[in-house]
C-alpha cells in the first residue's frame, strides 16, 4: 500500500465518525435575578466571586478539543477556566466536581486515563496511527497530519484540568470529562466543588 492510500483510508475513517468525541451540550441559564452572564458564543457561563476569582465554564470550542479524534463513544466534555484575582492561593479539587442527570444519578469526572480509554474504544479501528478530527477544521494542505494513539493519550492528559493550587493572580484552564446519561436527550447539573455553590445546568437540546 502506498503512503497516499494509507492517508486516504485514515481520512475516510475520521470523516465517517462524529465530529466530536463529546456530546454537544448547551448552557441553561438559571432563573435568577440577575441571570448569570453567558460567553460570547453562548456555549458557557461566566461567573465571578468579587475580588477572589472568575470562572468561565461551558462546552469547549474546536480549538480547545482539537486533539480528540472522531469517535463513537458518547462523552460529556466541558472546559473550565479559573482566574485567581486574589492575593491568596486558590485550591482546585476536581474530585469534588459532580454531574447529576435528571434521574438523580451522580457521577464524578473521569480521570484522563479513563477518558482516553473510552475515546479510543469508540474510534472503530485498530490502526496504530489515526487522522485526527482536526482535519475538519484545518486547511487541506495539512490533511496528511496524523498522530499516534500514544500522542492522543498524552494530549488527553495534557489538556485535562487536574487538582492544583493556583497561585495569586494566575490563570488555569482545562477539560473535564464525564460519562453521559444513558438516554439520548438529557439535562445535567454540574457542580464545581468549593469553587461555586450553585450547579451549572447543561442540556443536550439546543435552546430555542
Amino acid at each position: 500500500m502506498t503512503q497516499r492510500f494509507l492517508i486516504t483510508i485514515a481520512i475516510v475513517l475520521t470523516l465517517s465518525l462524529p465530529a466530536f468525541a463529546q456530546e454537544t451540550v448547551y448552557p441553561v441559564p438559571a432563573k435568577t435575578t440577575p441571570p448569570p452572564l453567558m460567553t460570547e458564543d453562548h456555549f458557557g457561563f461566566v461567573v465571578e466571586k468579587t475580588f477572589e476569582y472568575k470562572l468561565t465554564f461551558g462546552f469547549p470550542s474546536m480549538d480547545k478539543a482539537w486533539f480528540i479524534p472522531g469517535t463513537k463513544t458518547r462523552m460529556v466534555v466541558l472546559w473550565l477556566r479559573v482566574e485567581n484575582q486574589s492575593d491568596n492561593p486558590l485550591k482546585i479539587d476536581i474530585t469534588k466536581f459532580t454531574s447529576t442527570d435528571d434521574t438523580g444519578k451522580t457521577v464524578n469526572p473521569l480521570t484522563p486515563e479513563e477518558a482516553f480509554n473510552r475515546i479510543i474504544a469508540g474510534v472503530g479501528t485498530t490502526e496504530p496511527v489515526l487522522a485526527t478530527k482536526a482535519l475538519k477544521g484545518i486547511s487541506l494542505g495539512k490533511a496528511g497530519n496524523k498522530v499516534t494513539v500514544e500522542q492522543i493519550k498524552e494530549d488527553v492528559a495534557r489538556y485535562a484540568l487536574v487538582n492544583d493550587t493556583l497561585p495569586p493572580r494566575a490563570v488555569k484552564d482545562g477539560l473535564i470529562y464525564f460519562d453521559p446519561p444513558q438516554k439520548k436527550k438529557f439535562t445535567i447539573d454540574v457542580t464545581l466543588g468549593n469553587l461555586w455553590s450553585k450547579p451549572f445546568t447543561f442540556s443536550s437540546t439546543k435552546p430555542k
